[in-house]
């Protein structure tokens, strides 16, 4: 009994050891993505984004980077530039073999974007797409704190370039791809602000056109105003 009790309790710690390796190499893996898509970024100017009364948010430009689902062992693939008028161009393959989305968001937590707050207010995102659901998305932290929601909004992004207006009240909290329903967004504490192609819908229920292929995203500009 004694023999098969150390026997045991050798196979026990062997497991453990893998298992802990395995962690280790997990998010070590996860480590080196987020220093390197962190820094392959690409800058627009502070117009990009205006807050009420069409004040800049921001003195400095605001940079953009990728975080794809390559993050979690995902293929697809995407890659930022400028178009005309220091609009950003989102683009790139969705493969959804072992993946499902594509994104990037602003660098930078440390201060707030300098959004009203208000919830009457909304952002106007004027956008040249491909005819898919995309998703705009506010952060307030870090995008690898698992624990803090984020916040989005789907729109259409017709091939035909159009404003369309995403009341703050509207956007859907989520943590980790879940809803959360009871969580409260305050404008003022966003520090960040993306946007992403997903096989989940804002509320999370399935995105019936998301699919295999290319996507195009071009951002002209996103302004918050008043909503009426």
């Amino acid at each position: 009994m004694a023999l098969i009790g150390l026997w045991v309790t050798s196979v026990v710690g062997l497991a453990s050891i893998i298992g802990g390796v395995k962690l280790w190499t997990f998010l070590q893996s996860i480590r080196l993505y987020r220093e390197g898509t962190k820094s392959e970024w690409i800058a627009v100017p502070p117009s990009f984004l205006t807050r009420v009364g069409g004040a800049s948010n921001v003195s400095e430009q605001l940079r953009f980077f990728r975080i794809n689902d390559e993050v979690m062992g995902g293929k697809s693939t995407s890659q930022l530039s400028l178009g005309e008028e220091s609009s950003l161009v989102f683009s790139g393959t969705i493969n959804t073999n072992g993946g499902g989305f594509a994104s990037c968001r602003t660098l930078g937590d440390e201060a707030p974007l300098g959004l009203s707050g208000k919830m009457s207010s909304a952002l106007l995102v004027d956008a040249t797409g491909d005819g898919q659901l995309h998703k705009v998305t506010l952060h307030t932290a870090d995008s690898w704190s698992m624990g803090t929601p984020s916040w989005s909004h789907d729109f259409v992004a017709t091939k035909e370039r159009s404003t369309h207006r995403l009341a703050l009240s509207d956007f859907v909290a989520g943590r980790q791809g879940r809803p959360m329903k009871k969580a409260v967004l305050d404008g003022a504490q966003v520090t960040g602000i993306g946007f992403s192609l997903s096989l989940y819908t804002d509320d999370g229920k399935p995105n019936t056109n998301f699919g295999d292929g290319p996507f195009r995203l071009q951002v002209h500009s996103v302004r918050e105003v008043a909503d009426n």
